[in-house]
């Protein structure tokens, strides 16, 4: 009996948690036009007008247009700013990001983005940083001038460097750098630990090789080669 009315009380609690959850989600308003920051948070269905890099938990769906004076600061940070966590993650973007800035803790950005620097836990579509870009996850094609960095993805990276987890495609940079890497790397140095595909550069080095390298030194487990190595 003892144990039927815990249960009944966990029930009971658990349900007025999500009641809760579920007011809280419902007091989120959507409207046309929308203005960032703003002490009550509101979603938006059009066009989101911002300043600084100030986004709550909110969904932008439309153009998203962020002025941020302050963006040339951003080199200058000791270290890169790290994929934000599920509970530093705030903002979601799907259509259009224009910015003199950027994003610093993003949830996503599905379409395209414009900025000066991108940090988001997801990113899906085209992207063009005059910094750079990290993302947990990136797929799609990426420009950015300093460095492109993910946890996983598939695509196309340009870059200065870019640097990868897990990769499936193209990276394109004067440094390429990934742990699992499925398709071509081509740039100055190639680096991975596991690659299938191929990599063409000047120094090319990996662990694991099932494919071809091509360039002036050529480096895998089984053998170092100049210009050509398999």
């Amino acid at each position: 009996m003892k144990i039927k009315l815990l249960m009944m009380i966990g029930l009971f609690a658990g349900s007025v948690i999500s009641a809760q959850d579920s007011l809280q989600v419902e007091r989120i308003k959507s409207k046309v036009i929308t203005f960032t920051p703003k002490a009550q948070v509101e979603n938006t269905n059009g066009i989101n007008l911002g300043v600084v890099d100030d986004y709550q938990s909110q969904t932008i769906n439309g153009l998203n247009l962020q002025g941020n004076p302050f963006s040339l600061i951003y080199p200058l940070l000791p270290h890169a700013i790290k994929v934000p966590t599920d509970e530093q993650a705030t903002v979601s973007i799907n259509g259009l990001h224009i910015s003199t800035g950027g994003v610093t803790n993003a949830k996503k950005l599905n379409g395209i983005g414009i900025s000066m620097y991108h940090v988001a836990q997801t990113t899906n579509g085209f992207t063009v940083n005059g910094f750079n870009n990290n993302s947990g996850k990136l797929n799609g094609l990426h420009i950015s001038f300093i460095n492109n960095s993910a946890g996983t993805g598939k695509g196309l990276l340009i870059s200065f460097s870019n640097t990868a987890d897990q990769f499936g495609g193209v990276q394109l940079g004067l440094y390429n750098h990934t742990g699992t890497m499925k398709g071509i790397q081509a740039g100055a140095v190639n680096v991975s630990k596991d690659h299938k595909g191929m990599q063409i550069g000047l120094v090319n080095k990996t662990d694991r090789n099932k494919g071809l390298q091509i360039g002036f030194w050529n480096k895998n487990a089984k053998r170092t080669l100049p210009f050509i190595n398999f």
